[in-house]
């Protein structure tokens, strides 16, 4: 029964992330500057249109591309219905603090709204991939609580961050867009083991090629393409496996 509550709030939640991104691409396209109000008026307008949330604003025609959106939303909410569950078994069955559980949704909800975020509007929001970044800084600093082991992840996060920033402008083409970098390193700063950046490259580009590859039907895909919802399935995937491996939350020193 509790998956099953599980899987209906990640539904409930992926509804929500979808409807969110669709009205920020409208506000978008009316020609308004991408920033955070406009961001946090479109969640606004979501909340108060909840009528709206079941509604998919480029359902493919085709049979085949059909089932391949189907795949992916059932692939979304079972990895959301298996982080919810984490959170909710640390709370009861770990005596840690109901903020855990209350980080695994918010978490849940950012990473939905990212993957449909980058697929409206090729986004990703600063004003929730660099709070990724800040915040393990910030649990440190006020609380003394890691979110990784050790902090060393963050710092490279933080270090490749400025490299790349500061060597994007002697080559000529990008080869990953910024949004997509700050996502990364900031999935990386919160992931539960140091190494999970080899992971998160490993898991995002196989499973973008494989996608894109069915996609195009061509074994080489071209173009370029929303890497954003890969990161996040990544990093769900390395955090369903870690929890399935132990289920402690002492990884993240809480």
């Amino acid at each position: 029964m509790l998956y099953l509550l599980c899987a209906l709030q990640a539904a409930l939640l992926m509804s929500f992330a979808q409807s969110w991104a669709a009205c920020y691409a409208f506000i978008l396209q009316q020609g308004a500057t991408p920033n955070s109000s406009r961001l946090w008026h479109a969640a606004w307008q979501t909340l108060k249109q909840p009528r709206y949330w079941a509604r998919f604003g480029f359902w493919p025609h085709s049979a085949w591309r059909r089932c391949y959106a189907v795949l992916g939303i059932g692939v979304g909410v079972s990895l959301a219905a298996a982080l919810l569950y984490k959170g909710w078994y640390l709370v009861t069955h770990g005596h840690v603090s109901i903020a855990v559980g209350l980080w695994y949704v918010a978490l849940t909800v950012v990473l939905l709204f990212l993957a449909w975020c980058d697929l409206y509007t090729r986004l990703l929001p600063d004003a929730l991939t660099i709070p990724l970044m800040i915040l393990p800084w910030w649990c440190v600093a006020v609380d003394g609580v890691a979110l990784s082991t050790p902090d060393v992840a963050w710092w490279w996060s933080v270090a490749l961050y400025i490299g790349y920033r500061y060597g994007v402008a002697a080559v000529y083409q990008q080869w990953m867009g910024a949004g997509d970098l700050k996502l990364f390193l900031g999935l990386w700063a919160v992931s539960p083991q140091p190494d999970a950046g080899i992971g998160l490259v490993l898991v995002s580009t196989c499973a973008c090629w494989v996608v894109q590859a069915g996609w195009q039907r061509r074994c080489l895909p071209r173009g370029a393409c929303a890497f954003g919802p890969y990161l996040c399935l990544a990093y769900s995937v390395i955090n369903v496996w870690e929890s399935s491996l132990s289920m402690g939350f002492s990884p993240y020193g809480f």
